[in-house]
């Protein structure tokens, strides 16, 4: 509704100037027709970063810069073609009702209380900055400092994406790989009935008018369905397996319970504790979940090293405060009997390869004969007779020939033991990888936090100890610095763009920076509107930021527009920049006040499904209410001081001899 505001009250004012409702509505439109059409698509650039942010995070929010710059194409069609048409036939009632007389009263006293504020406190402001522009310019930077200055100091802190809890708590349980499933099923029950109990604590806490806390729960054993919300997961156990199984709870609704799902999941994590066996236990009460938090993928230039290392990184993870539902990939797969050269077969030239081909051939065979048959490939397997492979004895008798030509017993060359091997091997540039993940509570810590201790204390420690051992970070971290820097390099794109847009109806290299640089101050209205909430900074504040830059130039535009329209009319600056901001304010305000009150409900909404979206809107709405106070401040300033600084150049160009 910007455009339509700025066009729709231009015809107002033309219109309290006498001038016939047709002819008001054809100079208002007019008039204002190259800054309101460059104002939308600079707004329309601005939206733009957002539809290439790649990851989970850009699949879910390119939804909303799509519609926004849809919604912005034709509100520019209705602004400059539909309202001043409706405007044109407008008339003043001469026999208005009751209701229309007690609305024209209240309408009639806040345009008188609105021209006493323009008129007065707004007069001395507009005077105030042009007198003391240096003033002004100085607070502002400082201001934009002490906003930085909070972040960095971990003041305010940073996260991906909030944590919103969800009306469903589950626990997802993993056995090692071949546990029968009654096995599983014994753990499952375990799991309900701990469940149970936490909710029957809980509920006594409660008062007793409160409805029952639980209201359905689902058990499952071979198969985790929760994991189709998990993007960094969905491809995993595609088949039901007897060692996973799954306990939910459905709590009642959110808007009308009394306790969050996050505490009955503490509660409930307490109440089971360890349990012997086990090889993963996790429990989530999320909404939204884009992977866990941390995942970080481990190497190290042997496997007992690796091994060694995966227990230490796991072991000083559950010593940093916040997280929770450590696990790694490192699964125990089935009982085999691993084989290991043994130093006395080096001088018989005999290699690992040529021993474990020799045996598998043994064992399961090796072809011979490929046959045609029709259509089908037969293929002929020799391998020793069935009673000459049952037992571990067998395999100690079995002859290994040596690059000579001699036979001997595997027992001379190799040692042959009992062991659990993995149930599947991960490895990233040929190098054998361990992944560990964990969740960190933000209400206890921040990601930020965790990651930068795992950086500075626990890598440098294994490191010392396992020469060559290595973590990359995936998962949460990775999206974030992938979402941020896609979101950074498209802003930056689209501030040239508005700049370029902005240089063609100016016709200046200055002026689109005068109007640039308010967008640093709706950084800081929305970093006030997050510590007001009590919100941290997350990803979809940042797109709220970046929308709300296109909203704090539109109204720059407007109010520059208006005084370089009145400076080629010879009034001079300052009075220039007087008339503007007092003729501006109106519209200016009317701008930034309904794009409050437009997302104010979804910020005071306590649904499960607005919470996602609250961040952005508080950007979105404070922002634009502390920019635009700003604005009237900032711009008035950065005028005066460019007109300064044009005059001292112009006598400076003037003194030089010809």
């Amino acid at each position: 509704v910007d455009d339509a505001i700025v066009i729709g009250e231009n015809i107002f004012r033309e219109q309290e100037r006498g001038v016939p409702p047709l002819r008001a509505a054809v100079q208002g439109a007019t008039r204002l027709c190259v800054p309101v059409t460059f104002a939308v698509f600079t707004t329309i650039a601005a939206f733009s970063p957002m539809l290439f942010v790649p990851g989970s995070m850009g699949k879910l929010m390119q939804s909303i810069p799509t519609v926004a710059i849809t919604v912005l194409v034709f509100s520019l069609i209705e602004s400059l073609f539909i309202l001043p048409a409706h405007l044109s036939h407008m008339k003043k009632n001469a026999n208005p009702g009751s209701v229309m007389r007690r609305l024209e009263r209240i309408q009639s006293a806040t345009t008188q209380a609105l021209e006493r504020f323009i008129h007065g406190p707004l007069d001395r402001v507009l005077r105030f900055t042009t007198r003391r522009y240096s003033l002004v310019l100085i607070g502002s930077v400082a201001l934009i400092g002490l906003s930085l200055a909070l972040v960095r100091g971990g003041l305010v802190q940073f996260i991906f994406i909030p944590e919103i809890e969800g009306e469903v708590v589950t626990a997802r349980v993993e056995m090692p790989l071949g546990t029968p499933a009654q096995r599983t099923q014994q753990i499952v029950e375990l799991l309900e009935e701990k469940g149970h109990e936490t909710a029957t604590e809980l509920q006594s806490g409660l008062p007793e008018s409160h409805p029952p806390l639980v209201t359905n729960t689902l058990t499952l054993v071979g198969d985790q369905p929760s994991l189709a919300l998990d993007p960094m997961a969905a491809d995993q156990h595609k088949i039901v397996q007897s060692h996973l199984g799954e306990v939910s709870f459905e709590l009642v609704n959110a808007e009308i319970r009394k306790l969050p799902a996050l505490e009955f999941e503490e509660a409930w994590r307490e109440k089971v504790g360890e349990i012997p066996g086990v090889t993963s236990l996790v429990f989530q009460a999320a909404l939204l979940s884009l992977g866990s938090s941390i995942r970080a993928e481990l190497s190290a230039p042997t496997t007992q090293e690796l091994v060694q290392a995966t227990t230490r990184f796991r072991e000083e993870l559950t010593n940093i405060a916040g997280t929770s539902n450590i696990d790694d990939d490192q699964d125990r797969g089935k009982r085999e009997v691993q084989l290991e050269l043994l130093p006395e077969s080096r001088p018989l030239g005999l290699t690992f390869e040529d021993m474990a081909l020799q045996v598998r051939n043994a064992f399961f065979g090796a072809e011979a004969l490929r046959i045609q048959r029709g259509r089908d490939d037969v293929r002929v397997m020799v391998r020793l007779p069935k009673d000459e492979r049952n037992t571990p004895a067998d395999l100690q008798r079995l002859r290994i020939r040596t690059p000579a030509g001699a036979e001997i017993p595997l027992s001379e060359v190799a040692e042959a033991r009992f062991g659990t091997g993995p149930s599947a091997i991960h490895r990233r540039d040929r190098r054998r990888v361990v992944t560990v993940t964990a969740d960190v509570n933000e209400d206890q810590n921040t990601l930020d936090a965790v990651i930068g201790r795992i950086e500075s204390e626990i890598i440098p420690a294994i490191q010392t100890d396992i020469p060559g051992f290595r973590v990359s970070f995936e998962g949460e971290q990775r999206q974030q610095a992938d979402s941020v820097n896609a979101l950074a390099r498209g802003f930056v794109i689209a501030l040239f763009v508005m700049y370029a847009l902005l240089a063609i109806p100016f016709r200046s290299y200055v002026q689109p920076f005068i109007i640039l640089s308010v967008i640093p101050f709706g950084f800081v209205g929305a970093l006030i509107g997050h510590i007001v909430m009590g919100l941290n900074l997350s990803m979809l504040s940042l797109f709220g930021i970046v929308a709300l830059s296109g909203i704090v130039i539109n109204d720059s535009l407007v109010l520059i527009h208006y005084i370089n329209g009145r400076r080629r009319e010879g009034v001079p600056m300052e009075e220039a920049i007087w008339e503007g901001g007092k003729a501006r304010f109106r519209p200016i305000l009317l701008t930034s006040v309904t794009t409050f009150l437009g997302v104010l409900p979804l910020i005071l909404e306590r649904s499960t499904q607005a919470q996602f979206l609250i961040p952005m809107a508080v950007s979105l709405g404070v922002g634009v209410l502390f920019a635009t106070i700003l604005l009237m401040m900032l711009v008035p300033a950065l005028m005066m001081l460019h007109h300064r600084l044009d005059v001292l150049i112009r006598r400076r160009h003037a003194d030089q001899p010809a």
